[in-house]
């Protein structure tokens, strides 16, 4: 076990964590953190104010972490691989905490992260790249600890973490050098298509979502996603620090849906509101919208994130990620039996719990709520339908999903006009 860890961000040691007992750690930060940025920032996270101390039981720390690790069977390999129980955050990091969402990098203390002129990359032949995905369970996100690339993305779908060249080509990141796509492929549920039909109906609307496509490496539909907290400079590629809502309001990634005491929309609302920029408001309630007309009830807090810009002392949304339309989905049970997809919502709106039930005028409330007046809510809201109504019928796509999603927003606009 590696007996201390050095958080760095922006090339800056941000912070130090120590193991302690019950799979605990302290976190101390680091003088040249408050040089550069000053005591109190943010920059990190909006929940963990630079330099200020933790009491020894405070959790909030160890909740920024667990929430940069991923969900599930992934999770199992990782802990395995590591030799530690997968309630040890610290274990894990120590092991695969050299690309993680954000700018933030965990490593092993005397070890010090590349620069950008400094990464490499290995080409993935389209047989390598076929078999890096069929090895998913066993090297989970295409972690190789001999070419030094430990990684760790949240969220429980498979995903396989990869580079890409100027012509295309997929590449494996060596040592410190950072992933700059993240592959999905298709599991027992077919998400793929959904996902990129969801993407391109949001990025019609004037939502902002990362570059994508779908790809067929093996056979296997996968939607390959262009990481937006990665950036090409002239020297190399730069990390751009994020962090997701359950990290922001400081809570741990067991309770990401409000129904277990995870963030409410009206908690991230007021998160923006103190720290953010208040044109987010308005953009977390066409974000809102869409969710509920593409029928999507897991739009929890981890499927929202914040941008924190180096030299910015307020937070910004990121783009759109990790958008479907769950009760398209083909669901079945422990037998392969078709089950119904559910209509509860990650997070309810206006303290409506079911998808089917929410109206115009519940999301307009809900942004009253957030201290939106109701008429700019109205437009806002009345804005978003219209745009998907007015994108669907263009739209290329898995049938499945835009006849569903078709049906949802008709349903959503025939109460539309009574929200203003």
């Amino acid at each position: 076990m590696v007996d201390r860890l050095v958080g760095w961000l922006y090339g800056v040691p941000l912070l130090t964590l120590e193991p302690s007992d019950n799979f605990r750690f302290s976190l101390d930060w680091a003088p040249a953190a408050a040089e550069r940025w000053g005591l109190g920032s943010r920059i990190l996270s909006v929940s963990l104010p630079l330099g200020v101390p933790l009491p020894a039981r405070d959790d909030t720390g160890l909740n920024f972490f667990e929430n940069l690790l991923p969900e599930g069977p992934a999770l199992d390999t990782m802990a395995r691989l590591a030799k530690v129980s997968r309630a040890d955050t610290y274990g894990i990091l120590a092991a695969f905490g050299r690309d993680c969402a954000g700018a933030i990098m965990v490593l092993p203390d005397g070890e010090v992260p590349p620069g950008p002129g400094e990464q490499t990359y290995t080409a993935l032949t389209p047989d390598e790249l076929a078999k890096a995905i069929r090895n998913l369970g066993t090297n989970p996100l295409g972690a190789d600890p001999e070419r030094g690339f430990r990684p760790s993305l949240p969220g429980y779908q498979r995903k396989l973490l990869v580079g890409r060249a100027d012509d295309g080509t997929w590449q494996t990141p060596e040592g410190g050098a950072p992933s700059t796509w993240v592959l999905k492929p298709d599991g027992v549920t077919a998400i793929a298509k959904n996902e990129m039909t969801c993407l391109d109906l949001a990025a019609g609307c004037g939502l902002p979502v990362p570059e994508h496509e779908l790809i067929t490496p093996d056979d296997l539909l996968t939607l390959a996603v262009r990481r937006y907290d990665r950036t090409k400079s002239a020297e190399g590629f730069v990390r751009i620090h994020q962090e997701d809502g359950c990290q922001a309001t400081g809570t741990a990634p067991a309770w990401k849906y409000e129904e277990d005491g995870g963030p409410s929309l009206r908690s991230l609302a007021s998160m923006i509101r103190d720290y953010g920029d208040l044109d987010d408001l308005l953009e977390l309630l066409r974000r809102a919208t869409f969710n509920v007309a593409v029928a999507n009830a897991d739009a929890h807090a981890k499927n929202l994130s914040f941008f924190h810009y180096i030299q910015d002392v307020s937070v910004r949304l990121t783009p759109v990620y990790d958008v479907i339309s769950t009760v398209a989905l083909e669901v079945t049970d422990d037998q392969r039996r078709p089950v119904k997809a559910t209509t509860k919502m990650a997070q309810r709106v206006s303290n409506v719990s079911d998808l089917e039930e929410v109206t115009a005028a519940d999301l307009v409330a809900e942004a009253v709520a957030w201290r939106v007046r109701k008429a700019t809510a109205a437009s806002v809201v009345n804005d978003m339908i219209d745009r998907i109504q007015d994108t669907l019928p263009g739209l290329d796509g898995d049938e499945r999903v835009l006849r569903v999603i078709e049906r949802s927003v008709s349903q959503l606009a025939s109460r539309q006009r009574t929200a203003g």
